[in-house]
């Protein structure tokens, strides 16, 4: 008669362990689709839309480099080395230009280059500028297929280029 009671048991709590794995999984199926069709579909029509970053967001470094003065600072918080630059002192009898700011330019840039694929985009160079003429800008298409085009010439036509569609923006 034991073994009869142990079976009719074990019955029982096989049924009891199968509705529970029916009751926890529609349970959690509920949740999850509560999120999925109680949430507004916020797709964009990209190229076309863009989304609105973030007014501190930490996209690509752009320098104004008609206002850097050469300080090497930018060079010297970064935590990557990431920043070349080089210059060297003004001719004799060169006018000392200013930046925007006021600040005299007393030595001639002849390189500033970012490597963009060693940036961690920490933003330390940035707020060390005394010019502020290195900022993040909100330009995030900067995608290259290979890693030696991810170096940015700030001295480069091309490259001063972006000056009117990032500062102004």
């Amino acid at each position: 008669m034991s073994t009869h009671l142990h079976q009719h048991s074990s019955f029982k709590q096989y049924f009891l362990n199968l509705f529970h794995a029916i009751y926890t999984t529609v349970k959690g199926m509920y949740i999850t689709f509560s999120y999925v069709w109680g949430v507004k579909v916020v797709s964009i029509e990209y190229p076309e839309v863009r989304e609105v970053l973030p007014a501190r967001a930490r996209m690509r470094l752009f320098n104004d480099a008609e206002n850097c003065i050469s300080c090497t600072q930018c060079a010297m918080a970064c935590p990557v080395d990431c920043i070349y630059i080089a210059s060297e002192k003004m001719p004799e009898g060169a006018e000392i230009k200013k930046t925007t700011s006021g600040s005299p330019i007393r030595l001639l840039l002849t390189q500033f280059t970012i490597d963009t694929a060693l940036c961690c985009y920490c933003g330390l160079c940035t707020t060390v500028c005394p010019t502020e003429c290195l900022t993040h800008s909100h330009d995030y298409e900067f995608a290259q297929y290979t890693i030696d085009a991810m170096k940015y010439d700030y001295l480069a036509p091309d490259v001063r280029a972006w000056r009117d569609r990032i500062v102004k923006a």
